[in-house]
């Protein structure tokens, strides 16, 4: 361990960083303005406990009665905890959002912001392996933020202890803390491999919007799968430091049907996903840009049967566990097994949506295969070749999963023949958009957008929206029109909740022959644009 932690330490990427950003002068002046903030709240949280403690004298003047006078008591003898509490509250809260803000943001602009000074190619060359240079930006981006966290630390540790809590907890809340600041680390450089230097700046969109949705998972606990609010920092006051508030708000998550506390849910959680996200960095923190595809096809298959065990792992249904946990029996729990099978294939979408952009096989690569298939050697499931054959091994795990989740929850949400033919209908229609929709961006890298899978992203964006303004406009004439173009062109009109079994109307049927037609011309033209290379070639 020792020897891990001096390795680190001698990361020539840390090392750079931290040279950097700790000169000897910067690293006084952050110290002692630390220093000063804290000082700052400390009298702050002071002067609102005392002023609360004189306005209870007041009342207790005013009325004096034996029921102020005790409460004066009282307040006077837990005004010092109480300083403290606040106190340790408003620390935890500043260093909170201070580790996971800038964490992210540093590590968000770290390659992209190479790409841009025009060093990054240097760096790609250097002996240091991708390992190195993954640990050595993610620590040291962001080695500013964590040297000033570590100023406050002995504050901060004497404020809980002073507060009355265990040594237990106060630890506990740092190591909730540290492991969304790497995850969130971890995704911010994620999402800096896949932009160029001129596209900083959707980068930096992209990394405030991770944050707040990080942020707002937080309302997660209050539905079925409320494991998911352990990604929030907010988590750390509603579920280790306790309070009042806290009881109330929040419930315990659950793993397998078995409460756990929300630091094990938060490791477990984060570190999984920091996990998938240091394998997307490691496979391409050395390639060109053009080559970066985040994830192998297996590795595709793997993350989305990943994903879609999460949805039965974190599950909290309402018939078995609404008795005891009262305060969060609302109405976004699942409460048969229709409604978790909608969402499984609701999910699922976006799951095979991401999985066929994380898989999209780069220009060079695909002609490769194409000519390796033109003479018999290439396998469709080659791991160059099209993404289409594997979003249909992912959908067909992606079912066998949802039909194993189903049956071990079946003691809570019944479950029937019917449910799980409607939600194989649901999952090929939505199966078959999304291959449309992988292979037309695939389409569009063999063109000469530029950036293309964004143009192509927002092309699909394009045809949703007129296809659903034509639905509109479909259903003012008649509702069976706008049924019919609804199923025709998304497929949104699957999900028609009072459809049981395969007992679907023909337009859904009809859409889904339409759409494979769709697929097949969209293929034709990939093999049309692979193919002009070869003939022109041939002719030469």
């Amino acid at each position: 361990m020792p020897g891990d932690v001096m390795k680190v330490w001698r990361n020539p990427e840390f090392v750079r960083h931290r040279r950097a950003e700790l000169r000897t002068v910067r690293a006084i002046t952050v110290g002692a303005l630390v220093l000063v903030v804290c000082a700052l709240v400390g009298l702050a949280c002071w002067s609102s406990e005392r002023e609360l403690v004189e306005s209870l004298r007041r009342a207790s003047e005013l009325y004096g009665t034996e029921a102020w006078r005790q409460r004066l008591a009282q307040a006077q003898q837990d005004l010092a905890g109480k300083t403290w509490m606040l106190f340790y509250k408003w620390l935890i809260g500043m260093q909170g959002a201070a580790l996971t803000f800038w964490t992210l943001f540093s590590c968000a602009q770290s390659i992209s912001g190479e790409r841009d000074r025009k060093t990054w190619e240097f760096q790609r060359v250097t002996r240091l392996t991708p390992g190195e240079i993954l640990i050595g930006k993610l620590l040291g981006e962001p080695v500013l933020v964590y040297f000033a966290a570590l100023c406050a630390a002995p504050i901060t540790l004497i404020a809980g202890l002073a507060g009355g809590l265990p040594f237990g907890t106060v630890l506990s809340v740092y190591v909730y803390l540290a492991m969304t600041s790497l995850f969130l680390g971890l995704g911010g450089m994620w999402l800096s491999t896949l932009l160029e230097s001129r596209t900083r700046g959707v980068g930096l969109i992209g990394a405030l919007g991770l944050y707040f949705v990080t942020v707002m998972m937080f309302q997660m606990r209050t539905v079925g799968l409320p494991g998911l609010a352990a990604f929030s920092p907010l988590m750390v006051f509603f579920g280790l430091i306790p309070s009042e508030e806290s009881s109330l708000l929040s419930a315990l998550p659950v793993l397998f049907g078995h409460t756990v506390p929300w630091l094990l849910m938060c490791v477990l959680l984060c570190g999984s996903f920091s996990a998938w996200l240091a394998v997307m960095l490691l496979r391409n923190l050395k390639r060109d840009y053009p080559e970066i595809r985040p994830l192998s096809r297996w590795q595709a298959v793997a993350c989305a049967a990943f994903l879609n065990s999460l949805i039965y792992a974190l599950l909290r249904p309402s018939p078995v566990f609404g008795s005891s946990w009262s305060a969060d029996a609302r109405s976004g729990w699942f409460h048969d097994a229709r409604t978790l099978a909608t969402f499984a294939v609701v999910m699922n979408g976006l799951i095979l949506f991401l999985m066929g952009l994380a898989t999209l096989t780069p220009q060079e690569r695909l002609k490769i295969w194409r000519r390796t298939r033109a003479t018999g050697v290439g396998s469709v499931f080659a791991d160059d070749g099209l993404s289409w054959p594997w979003l249909g091994i992912s959908a067909t795990v992606a079912y066998a999963l949802m039909v194993a989740g189903l049956l071990v929850w079946g003691h809570a949400l019944p479950l029937e023949r019917s449910t799980l033919q409607t939600a194989a209908v649901q999952l090929l229609v939505v199966l078959v958009f999304v291959t449309r929709d992988v292979l037309f961006l695939q389409w569009c890298m063999l063109t000469r957008l530029r950036q293309p899978v964004v143009k192509g992203f927002l092309y699909l964006c394009l045809y949703y929206a007129a296809a659903a303004v034509l639905a509109t406009i479909g259903a003012v004439s008649s509702e069976a029109a706008g049924h019919w173009m609804a199923a025709l062109l998304t497929p949104a009109q699957v999900f028609d909740t009072h459809r049981y079994g395969l007992a679907f109307p023909a337009a859904t049927y009809v859409g889904l022959a339409l759409q494979v037609g769709v697929i097949g011309v969209v293929l034709t033209a990939i093999s049309g644009r692979l193919q002009r290379p070869m003939q022109a070639g041939a002719a030469a």
